[in-house]
């Protein structure tokens, strides 16, 4: 395994780098919603990619920051190049490193100083706000890919250039320019990359404008269509990259025919290969004879092999002895080359020395001295360090001639005992004799030196298997040539009439008469071959002609022979001069000019909308934009504080804030009132509209849409004094959008094979706890008893071990305490547990020590949108989520069903709720509350009895920067229409606040009707200062999360 990893660590890296864009190509074709389960092949989201007005807009805001922030940051990068290589290289270090702050800054860090910059320069956050951020962290980039070139340039190449009579400019245009002009491409195309990736520079800086990065990521769900836009952003990319390898292998060949026509090479294999055709064709004609090919496939066979064996004997790479010996050889004498230079440099340091001396011996100036006595200084060092080279050679030669001498002794003596010996066995013979050999050559290489005996040594091994391979090459080619003439064979060519003369029965009486007839079929068949063989010939020789007039053309271009009579110079016209620069111009400026002309197109608009991601049918947009022939601007945001900090550096006209922050906003001077005399389709229990306008109109039943009472209640109940001081309440100010409430789910059980496989720990710790009984259908096995189920519960079941998903938001993470504690859904004022006054603060203390007990659980999680993935995925045991979302991860076209384009966001009516199985249930606490007098919770002297949910509402409001009422009020009548709010329920499975919906959802199934109408519950209510308190809280809790 270990070697696998070692061999293959750069496959297994690409790998981890494309893998995944791959997997998002394959899933762009996907028939289904669903992100990671294949339904089967479609291009369905392509179309709704091109369809998607909102994405496309950012996509065209993108494309067109990008590529102004990379003109301009071009202009500034080359402007700063320029002014660096003039000033002195110290400064110009500086002055690099201050330029490069912005690449090793963390991106949040530049956005926030950018944004407070824009924020104290009092700009108006938008396109130019954007551009500008860019533009301030891609001059890095032009920079520091630019200036490093801008450095290697020859300094005699610039100086030629004023010789020549250049003038500064002319010299950067004509000279310094097109040098550049690979590195300033590739900056291009590295700022032109990261800015259209970038996100939070953006996020901060943007204002109204939304690129493709703050699009995607303030969608409320990964939709497919993102995948398609990927892959197409692929697939251009691709292009754009062969497109530029092709055009690089086109300027390169060009330049190899160039080189080969100055060479005389050009066409040569081609020329070479006709006029050997041509030849051997002549030959043919005036011998009369031609090569025919054997067919004796063995014979052919032992050609090839042998033709083979012949090439590779002659590859010199291919003998590894002889290139191991010829690296050695070159080993060998590099070290005795080093050797001897040594003595070379040793010798000529001494004389450079002795000059030296002389030369300050004569001086009389003491800082000459000085300085040549610095120079005197370094040389004793280099002489001290090869002085102690040249003392180990010698030592080492010395030492060498003392052992060659010792070993010359030991080879006397064992001669003398060799000789004393009597009678000695062949064996003990031999021994002595492999003894003085050994010896000998030992000797004789201390004697030569070590080097020169190897050198030696490997010149004799060098040429030996050197002769010998040429003899084997020559002996094989021998054998080559033999087998190939009779491979090859000259025959007639009219071989065949040769043939049947030669077999004539001479004794035949006929004989003559044949023999005639032979000749006479003879001449005719040679007359025919001869015409042939001509007419081949002429072809030969044609294309011969047509290949040197190519060949003569190409140098005519190239390489014009101004001498010639017929020479006519070239036109010099300024087109012609410049044709690259004038195309890639042309290409810059119309691109610029058609992204312009887009992003006027999309930015001139008459309403402008904040809406949360994914909360709203983009489809809709197009709709009304074709409808009401009005231009929409639609902008999102993933959390109601991203759409408060927006509202100070963006004017929107109309958002989608939950009520929490309509209140904010109201007491803020922030929104209007909704003036219901101009909305069409909606029927309150207030008769807002009905009794305040002139001429009110009652809507049809079947075009009504009537306030959801249980939300209506909620909504007047939400009281507050508005920027006036006036006490109003959510009906003034807002109009539902959504709405819904936060719910435990248990994951009881998989529905496999038509049987329930349950999860047996969590349905017996449900039992135990009697929070569950049996179901009244088959489909439905188990249902919360809603009267005992208490958020403690949630602290319990971490106890247990089980796998805990919770909604992420602070308020409600909270909210699951405070019920626990108090049943509220927040702090709230004139609160008493007993007789005891609680403040708000110390709520929040008592039910941040809560929160932090139960987030201290390893088993617990907090998640935000991808907890609809995770309880789809069935990976949880309990959570705690909102109900539209349970209801979407519970679709079947979240599961990517196969489905006709009209209906992947519809059911069929043929889905009964008998269809739907229960594996999951979901209920909202309502377990009573302690009532002993030392423990009930009393708010203002109501006696609080049961534990509840947040009841949360996201509601269209109108800026009070409001300007395009008219186009406003269109809008909202379009939005409020039964077809329209039906298209937003289909979309997101969460519930409108009205009672004709409610019962639209509820038809869809068994699991809408238990899961889309919210219960009972409390609103979160608007107090900053206890608000802010809480999210440090929760902050503090989540930063000490394991």
């Amino acid at each position: 395994m270990k070697k696998f990893f070692k061999s293959s660590y750069f496959l297994i890296m690409m790998a981890f780098i494309y893998v995944p864009i791959a997997v998002m190509i394959v899933f762009s074709f996907n028939s289904g919603n669903s992100t990671s389960s294949w339904s089967g092949f479609s291009l369905a989201w392509y179309s709704k990619l091109v369809s998607n007005s909102p994405f496309m807009k950012s996509i065209t805001v993108s494309l067109f920051v990008a590529m102004v922030s990379t003109l301009i940051s071009l202009v500034i990068g080359m402007m700063a190049v320029v002014g660096l290589t003039k000033i002195r290289k110290r400064s110009a270090d500086n002055w690099v490193r201050i330029a490069n702050i912005p690449l090793v800054n963390a991106d949040v860090i530049t956005a926030v100083g950018l944004m407070l910059l824009f924020v104290l320069a009092g700009v108006k956050f938008g396109i130019i706000t954007l551009i500008a951020a860019h533009v301030s962290f891609n001059v890095p980039y032009v920079i520091i890919t630019v200036l490093p070139f801008m450095n290697r340039i020859d300094k005699n190449i610039l100086e030629a250039s004023k010789d020549l009579g250049g003038n500064q400019r002319q010299t950067f245009y004509k000279v310094v320019l097109p040098i550049l002009t690979p590195c300033i491409i590739t900056a291009a195309a590295i700022c032109f990359a990261m800015s259209f990736d970038d996100f939070i520079i953006s996020y901060f800086t943007g204002g109204g404008q939304t690129n493709v990065s703050t699009f995607i990521y303030t969608a409320k769900r990964m939709q497919p269509y993102i995948n398609a836009f990927g892959t197409l952003l692929v697939a251009s990319i691709v292009v754009i990259i062969l497109i530029w390898n092709i055009i690089q292998f086109s300027l390169q060949k060009s330049k190899d025919v160039k080189l080969q026509i100055k060479k005389g090479e050009y066409k040569i294999k081609t020329i070479s290969k006709i006029e050997n055709e041509i030849k051997y064709l002549e030959k043919c004609l005036l011998a009369g004879t031609k090569i025919k090919k054997s067919r004796n496939l063995k014979l052919l066979a032992q050609y090839k092999l042998l033709k083979f064996q012949l090439k590779i004997l002659n590859n010199k790479n291919n003998n590894k002895k002889i290139s191991k010996l010829e690296w050695k050889k070159a080993i060998i004498a590099d070290e005795i080359r080093s050797e001897k230079r040594y003595f070379t440099v040793f010798k000529k340091l001494n004389i450079k020395k002795s000059q030296i001396e002389l030369k300050i011996s004569k001086m009389t100036s003491e800082k000459k001295i000085k300085k040549f006595n610095q120079v005197l200084l370094k040389l004793d060092q280099k002489i001290n360090k090869y002085e102690k080279e040249i003392e180990w050679i010698n030592n080492r030669n010395e030492h060498d001639k003392e052992r060659a001498l010792e070993i010359g002794q030991e080879i006397i003596d064992l001669r003398e005992e060799l000789e004393i010996l009597d009678n000695p066995s062949s064996k003990l013979i031999s021994w002595y004799n492999k003894k003085i050999k050994t010896l000998s050559i030992k000797r004789d290489r201390l004697l030569e030196g070590r080097n020169q005996y190897k050198l030696r040594t490997t010149i004799e091994k060098l040429a030996l298997m050197q002769k010998e391979n040429t003899e084997k090459s020559d002996a094989k080619y021998e054998q080559y040539k033999t087998v190939k003439e009779k491979v090859f064979k000259k025959v007639s060519i009219v071989e065949l009439i040769d043939k049947q003369i030669e077999l004539l029965n001479k004794e035949d009486v006929n004989y003559e008469i044949k023999l005639k007839e032979l000749q006479t079929l003879r001449e005719t068949k040679l007359k025919d071959a001869i015409e042939k063989l001509n007419s081949k010939l002429t072809i030969k020789e044609e294309k011969l002609e047509k290949v040197n007039n190519y060949v003569k053309a190409k140098k005519d271009k190239y390489f014009p022979d101004v001498l010639e009579e017929n020479y006519v110079p070239k036109s010099n016209k300024w087109i012609k001069r410049n044709w690259k620069q004038l195309t890639m111009g042309t290409a810059i400026l119309t691109s610029f000019s058609l992204l312009t002309t887009a992003y006027i197109m999309n930015n001139i608009y008459d309403l402008v909308i904040g809406n949360w991601g994914s909360y709203i049918d983009v489809n809709l947009i197009t709709k009304f934009e074709k409808e009401y022939g009005y231009k929409v601007n639609y902008q999102q945001y993933d959390s109601n504080e991203s759409l408060y900090n927006k509202t100070y550096t963006f004017n929107y006209d109309i958002m989608v804030p939950s009520d929490y922050m309509v209140q904010k906003l109201a007491t803020e001077g922030g929104l209007q009132k909704i003036n219901w005399c101009k909305v069409d389709k909606i029927v309150t229990s207030e008769s807002k509209r009905l009794g305040n306008c002139d001429d009110p109109k009652v809507p049809p039943v079947g075009e009504r849409l009537t306030y959801d009472k249980t939300l209506e209640e909620a909504h007047q109940n939400y009281k507050f004094k508005d920027i006036n001081g006036e006490h109003v309440n959510l009906i003034d100010y807002s109009i539902p959008w959504f709405w819904g409430d936060v719910r435990i789910v248990f994951n009881l059980a998989d529905y496999k094979n038509g049987n329930f496989v349950f999860n047996e720990k969590l349905r017996n710790f449900l039992l135990e706890s009697n929070l569950i009984k049996k179901g009244e259908t088959v489909n439905e096995p188990y249902e919360v008893i809603e009267e005992q189920l208490s958020w403690d519960i949630l602290w319990q079941a971490a106890a247990q071990g089980f796998n805990l998903a919770l909604n992420e938001d602070p308020k409600n993470v909270f909210m699951y305490g405070f019920q626990k504690l108090y049943g509220t859904v927040e702090a709230k004022a004139d609160l008493k547990v007993g007789n005891k006054v609680i403040s708000k603060q110390q709520q929040i203390d008592q039910v941040s020590k809560e929160i932090e007990k139960l987030v201290g659980y390893k088993n617990v999680g907090l998640y935000g949108d991808e907890l609809i993935d995770k309880v789809h995925d069935k990976d949880f045991d309990i959570a705690v989520m909102y109900n539209g979302d349970l209801i979407y991860a519970n679709q079947d076209d979240y599961e990517s069903e196969k489905e006709s384009e009209d209906d992947v966001l519809a059911y069929s009516d043929e889905k009964k709720a008998e269809d739907f199985k229960f594996a999951m249930i979901s209920g909202v606490p309502g377990k009573l509350l302690p009532q002993s007098e030392d423990k009930k919770v009393t708010i203002d002297n109501k006696v609080k009895t049961n534990e509840s949910t947040n009841l949360w509402s996201d509601n269209l409001v109108i800026s009070s920067t409001n300007n395009h009422l008219k186009a406003t009020y269109d809008f909202i009548n379009f939005m409020y229409n039964v077809e329209s709010q039906k298209a937003l329920i289909d979309e997101t499975g969460m519930p409108t606040g009205f009672e004709e919906m409610i019962k639209y959802g509820k038809e869809k199934g068994n699991e809408w009707e238990k899961w889309f109408s919210p219960q009972k519950g409390d609103s979160f209510n608007f107090d900053e200062k206890m608000d802010n308190y809480l999210v440090d809280k929760y902050n503090k809790i989540i930063s000490t999360k394991h």
